[in-house]
């Protein structure tokens, strides 16, 4: 199932086993250049940082909403232990 639908359809599904937990500290720093930001949230997602940052202002805006969501129960779909 979908973190997210873009506008153009694409339905995005977040896989955060692609950053570390250095990377997570990185992109929560607001002193962190706009094109890491870009870089870190694509490597989760498939896509690129120009990809990213190409995308219409609403759509970045769901994505970075979804993102935050997920990252706040990174663990929801992993089965019990």
């Amino acid at each position: 199932m979908a973190d997210v639908t873009l506008s153009d359809g694409r339905e995005i599904v977040f896989d955060l086993y692609q950053i570390t937990v250095l990377e997570w500290d990185q992109i929560r720093d607001p002193a962190q250049p706009r094109q890491d930001e870009f870089r870190l949230l694509g490597k989760t997602c498939g896509m690129t940082a120009a990809e990213v940052g190409a995308l219409p202002f609403p759509d970045y805006t769901k994505l970075t909403r979804a993102f935050v969501e997920r990252c706040r129960d990174p663990l929801g779909d992993a089965p019990s232990t």
